[in-house]
């Protein structure tokens, strides 16, 4: 398989789309540690990825938004296996709704910190121990459609999404000469609890969502785990800086 024998660190990979891609990079072949603040969630997706391929998934808890929290992530794999090949940086979250003139500060800052900050310090910590390390590696980092066109009455969070993208490009563009490369995968609507949620209480609007993709559907989270493997397998030696949508064309229709 193209991530046979990688070590893989999937953060926010309790649901959803995280889920989908520690479960898509374990098919792949990878050992996979699956980090979230919910440790429960985490050690089900393991649990259910193990029952699959035995010893391939491991689970650890940690509050990203804490620097604490990253380094013992990051030491807990080391300890493991010795090394690091392939990060996805997941986890991220929005606090508050609603116009751009009434979000209140405490949810513009709560915003940015669990949907940018936290990133940047996974980054900056990941970064530092990758270039410590003889063999390549790959990261790939979760951002959103919303962060190309826009997101009305959700403006903090891809505001935060597109300083993900940026941050990405520029990142690439410091650490490539290490041997690191570094990409985001921008899904669009995607088939996760908190969309189910949604379409519970707004029915309409999964007609609407399904027309604004070009395959009139919406997508699944393995969808953007292979996308995510891609990236971080071998296959896509020759690929970084790049934000790279799987999203059914709905960023061009």
């Amino acid at each position: 398989m193209d991530l046979e024998g990688k070590i893989s660190i999937v953060t926010g990979a309790g649901q959803g789309i995280g889920e989908g891609i520690a479960k898509t990079l374990a098919a792949h072949g990878s050992k996979v540690v699956l980090v979230d603040l919910n440790a429960e969630s985490a050690e089900k997706v393991a649990h259910e990825i193990n029952l699959q391929f035995p010893n391939n998934a491991f689970s650890f808890e940690a509050d990203l938004t804490d620097e604490q929290a990253i380094l013992a992530m990051i030491s807990f794999v080391d300890q493991k296996f010795q090394r690091i090949d392939c990060i996805c940086n997941n986890a991220a979250a929005s606090k508050g709704i609603g116009p751009v003139e009434t979000f209140a500060l405490e949810d513009v800052q709560a915003t940015l910190d669990l949907t940018f900050t936290s990133l940047w310090k996974c980054l900056a910590a990941e970064i530092k121990y990758l270039k410590n390390q003889s063999s390549p590696a790959s990261i790939v980092n979760i951002s959103s459609n919303s962060a190309l066109k826009g997101y009305a009455f959700n403006s903090m969070y891809a505001a935060s999404k597109a300083a993900v993208n940026n941050l990405t490009q520029s990142a690439a563009k410091e650490v490539a000469r290490h041997h690191i490369r570094m990409n985001a995968v921008s899904p669009g609507t995607i088939n996760t609890p908190g969309v189910k949620k949604y379409f519970e209480q707004e029915p309409s609007a999964k007609e609407v969502l399904e027309r604004s993709s070009l395959l009139r559907r919406i997508g699944e989270p393995e969808e953007i785990g292979e996308m995510v493997a891609f990236l971080l397998s071998d296959r896509s030696s020759y690929v970084t800086g790049q934000i790279i949508s799987v999203d059914g064309g709905s960023s061009i229709n």
